[in-house]
């Protein structure tokens, strides 16, 4: 089964804004690394609210950015506040080719193979898209260390989700846990309900996780968290 786990409602949109807070700034030093190379077209993979496609944008400077998303209310709202130069479609990223009218010079996705049933074969099937030479840039999440129960148990939740989906969840950063756990307790108004239907969790546990995530996010309760980022690149021949 496929999808996004996490919807795309008006709360998954603001969840994807504190995830993009989060992680901004392993994104950008990821980014960095390839900045000054002339791209004609940069595509944002799964891009959501935008947020990605614009941080690509502002720190690679293509000619063209071009966020694709499957989901057409994110792409209406990232539409709403794109900047010149970048632009959005609805797009199932699983299909090629893409809508781009051309092979691209960078394509780029931030925490979208853990949401695909087989991430080889779209890792695979975007490289046909890229022009030679052209760079396929992924930024996955492949493991997230806390001792702290809520955070512990709301992960361990969220990996039976996403594995009852069909999914393959990955790994990533070391970030201020107050907003990690704001993150996570977004996360779980969207999908807890998902969580309740698809037997992997009972309701008072979930009231009880959200509640244990808010005094984390409130600054109640001492916890840490890091995430290790695995960041990979490869350039078509």
């Amino acid at each position: 089964m496929g999808g996004y786990a996490f919807g795309d409602s008006a709360p998954a949109a603001r969840r994807l804004g504190l995830l993009a807070d989060l992680f901004e700034p392993t994104t950008r030093a990821f980014l960095e690394q390839f900045a000054g190379r002339p791209f004609g077209l940069a595509v944002d993979l799964g891009c959501g609210t935008g947020h990605t496609t614009r941080l690509l944008a502002s720190v690679l400077g293509p000619r063209r950015a071009l966020g694709l998303d499957q989901s057409a209310s994110f792409v209406a709202r990232a539409a709403a506040a794109a900047p010149a130069g970048v632009s959005f479609a609805v797009h199932d990223v699983r299909s090629v080719p893409f809508p781009s009218g051309g092979p691209a010079g960078l394509l780029f996705c931030r925490l979208l193979l853990s949401h695909l049933t087989d991430p080889a074969a779209a890792l695979a099937a975007w490289a046909t898209q890229l022009a030679p030479g052209g760079l396929l840039l992924v930024d996955e999440v492949e493991r997230i260390h806390t001792a702290d129960p809520a955070l512990r148990g709301y992960l361990e939740v969220a990996g039976a989700l996403l594995a009852s989906r069909g999914h393959d969840r990955v790994a990533t950063l070391a970030p201020p846990v107050a907003g990690a756990a704001a993150m996570f307790g977004a996360n779980l108004a969207v999908w807890g309900e998902q969580a309740v239907h698809d037997g992997v969790a009972g309701r008072r546990e979930l009231d009880e996780l959200a509640s244990h995530l808010a005094a984390v996010a409130g600054g109640r309760r001492a916890a840490t968290i890091t995430w290790e980022l695995r960041q990979l690149a490869f350039q078509r021949a």
